[in-house]
């Protein structure tokens, strides 16, 4: 590698907004800003959106007598109006009018926004670069008038949507502020360039949003509430030219199997009792009940008895495990006092077991068969392994057996991969077609998953990874959902996130997980995030996400040169001295973080979250985090006792607030859409 470039980028990237922008905005606030008026009741001034005010930042040296704006066609363009009253005000109202040019063409009143700058209270400061105080970020809608206290700074942040259809010249209109015995008006002067910015950015983005957070902060219930609330968070993230990672989240495919009278489990020739193939179960969830059932209903006359036999080895001897058998009634709905169902006790060597049953009620007309590998109780807490082999449901004195690939005998020819996409598409048109979103996850079934920490290897449908029949049923279903995205025209804006973060030590795994998917799908777009990139994973993937501080210009101008593409991320690193996301560092950051892929050709950014407000890490039990109070970000997973409060950084994860504000205290659902930050 050239080690002037390296050295060069890392100069750029690490030292750029700490070497021209300064130290953080607590107590120099002299640098930036413009002074508009200070009388005897206000000091009112105004600054450019790449700033943070400080609560307690001086009134700027330098002066204006108006508020100078510039921006293209179809722009957003924000700046902040700072009040810091000598006295406390009442009742303050902020109202902006139309802008006109000389031609007389005229921005409407409408197409401004203005919102309140709120603050959050740093405690534990990210980094070094970070120092404990008040930080602005929440930027919730200005709904009412507004009390300022005195002697410290009110910031106001007001965006001027810039129409499309705008005609270039120079525009100028009043904002009025107003407040009991005070009043201003500001004037506002806005040239708007000779040249529209493009409906759809050319940068493709991926930031992540939590449904379950969103059900959980706005207190929701059913899904067509959720549906309804995320897509107000979705139609945020539009307006700020990004897109949320995972928008059919709520939209999923659904995948079926005709021909296949088994779930859960997989099919497995590693030990048999008869025949090729067994049924192998593994619960190794301490929170659920791992199982295999039959899928369809099994038909029963109630004038008979019946008996259900099987083979069964388990993984360790002594082992319990459990058979249930399920009853409907002729409407094919639960009868959920009627199960049959006993505790067996399993050996390290293949053996045979009966569930006798009591007679059918003459209600009873269907039933289905589950197997549990251990002991079932409502915690889920027993975990292991249990095969089984011949499972026959049988009328007593009858040899049919009731139960459709009892022996397991399960070949892909016999089967047909089907694929739903009607929710799906309907996210598709709305989202991708609708709203412009440039790039989405794809989420598939049957994938290997993992990070750095722990991996899990892939199963479809029964089939494991590894074996030809997996491949064998992977290309059928990726075949379909390949030639689907090229049908509705959405093939190239999708990538395929599976692994997240690799070690050098996981590269095989990628790899192998990676070349599923191409042998499948090969138009299908591989992504892979890398935090410790390096070559020997790098020719498996169509586009390579590397954080920040890890990007390497002269890799970057290899692989693009040879029709990859390359993102970049950040999240809880890196921390100073790099650009980065978090509430205690300058807001010159997230522009930075542009200016950057723009000089080194990158096609894409990405966060991991942009609603992470909760770590159930870190919380107590069936307590909220709320990102109003706490600005830290604090982990979970990776092997952390519940309980751990380990912090990522102030804002990682969080670039929306919840509406309300009081999660644990309200119960009350919110249907509103989220409240955007500075960032």
């Amino acid at each position: 590698m050239n080690s002037f470039h390296k050295k060069a980028f890392h100069f750029i990237a690490a030292s750029l907004f700490m070497v021209i922008y300064g130290a953080p905005r607590d107590g120099h606030a002299d640098d930036f800003g413009y002074l508009l008026n200070d009388d005897n009741d206000c000091a009112l001034w105004w600054a450019e959106g790449a700033y943070k005010v400080m609560q307690q930042g001086p009134v700027p040296l330098a002066k204006s007598k108006s508020v100078h704006l510039k921006a293209a066609m179809n722009e957003f363009e924000s700046f902040q109006v700072v009040l810091r009253p000598h006295r406390s005000l009442e009742h303050l109202r902020i109202e902006a009018g139309s802008l006109t040019c000389q031609s007389g063409h005229v921005i409407p009143a409408a197409q401004f926004t203005i919102r309140t700058v709120e603050y959050v209270h740093v405690i534990r400061p990210t980094d070094y670069y970070g120092k404990p105080g008040w930080y602005p970020d929440p930027l919730p809608l200005m709904t009412k008038p507004a009390s300022l206290s005195a002697n410290q700074n009110h910031p106001f942040w007001i965006t001027v949507k810039v129409p499309e259809s705008a005609v270039a010249g120079k525009y100028s209109g009043i904002l009025k502020l107003k407040a009991d015995g005070w009043e201003k008006s500001i004037p506002i002067e806005l040239e708007v360039w000779n040249f529209a910015l493009p409906g759809k950015p050319a940068i493709r983005s991926a930031f992540g949003i939590s449904p379950d957070r969103i059900r959980q902060y706005h207190h929701l219930t059913g899904d067509d509430e959720l549906k309804t609330v995320t897509d107000l968070y979705y139609r945020a993230m539009s307006e700020y030219k990004i897109a949320p990672t995972s928008p059919f989240r709520l939209y999923p495919m659904k995948v079926s199997v005709e021909g296949l009278f088994w779930k859960g489990g997989i099919f497995t020739s590693d030990t048999v009792f008869a025949g090729q193939k067994a049924l192998k179960i593994t619960d190794n969830d301490a929170e659920e009940n791992i199982e295999a059932a039959t899928t369809k209903l099994i038909p029963v006359d109630p004038s008979k008895k019946y008996l259900l036999r099987w083979n069964v080895r388990t993984r360790k001897p002594d082992q319990k495990y459990c058979v249930l058998v399920q009853c409907y009634d002729n409407d094919r709905d639960l009868m959920p006092f009627e199960n049959r169902m006993d505790v067996f006790t399993g050996s390290a060597q293949w053996g045979a077991d009966t569930l006798n049953m009591r007679p059918f009620r003459k209600e009873i007309h269907y039933v289905t068969v589950h197997l549990f590998p251990v002991f079932r109780d409502l915690s889920g807490r027993h975990t292991g392994t249990a095969w089984f082999d011949n499972v026959r449901f049988a009328a007593v004195g009858e040899d049919t057996n009731l139960i459709p690939q009892g022996d397991f005998e399960v070949t892909p020819e016999a089967l047909k991969v089907q694929v739903d996409f009607s929710d799906f598409d309907v996210a598709g048109e709305q989202y991708l077609d609708g709203l412009g979103f440039n790039a989405f996850h794809l989420p598939l079934e049957g994938l290997p998953s993992g990070n750095f920490y722990t991996q899990k290897r892939g199963v479809f449908h029964g089939f494991a990874q590894g074996t030809p029949e997996y491949d064998k049923m992977m290309k059928k279903y990726l075949g379909i959902v390949q030639d689907h995205l090229e049908a509705k025209g959405w093939l190239g804006k999708e990538y395929v996130y599976w692994f997240d973060e690799p070690n050098t030590e996981n590269y095989p795994f990628v790899r192998e997980g990676m070349e599923i998917i191409h042998r499948a799908a090969p138009k299908i777009t591989r992504f892979i995030t890398e935090h410790q990139p390096g070559p020997d994973i790098m020719d498996v993937t169509e586009i390579s996400c590397t954080v920040i501080g890890k990007l390497d210009p002269a890799v970057i101008k290899d692989l693009t040169a040879k029709g990859r593409e390359f993102w970049s991320y950040v999240c809880c690193c890196p921390k100073a001295p790099y650009l980065s996301l978090f509430i205690d560092h300058d807001a010159i950051n997230m522009r930075m973080w542009l200016w950057l892929s723009y000089k080194y050709r990158l096609k894409g950014i990405l966060v991991w979250s942009a609603n992470y407000w909760n770590s159930p890490t870190a919380s107590p039990k069936n307590y909220l985090q709320n990102p109003w109070e706490d600005p830290m970000s604090y982990t979970t997973g990776y092997g952390f006792p519940w309980g751990k409060q380990a912090g990522w950084g102030n804002g990682d994860g969080r670039f929306f607030y919840p509406p309300d504000r009081y999660p644990n205290e309200n119960t009350q659902k919110v249907m509103e859409g989220p409240v955007p930050c500075i960032r």
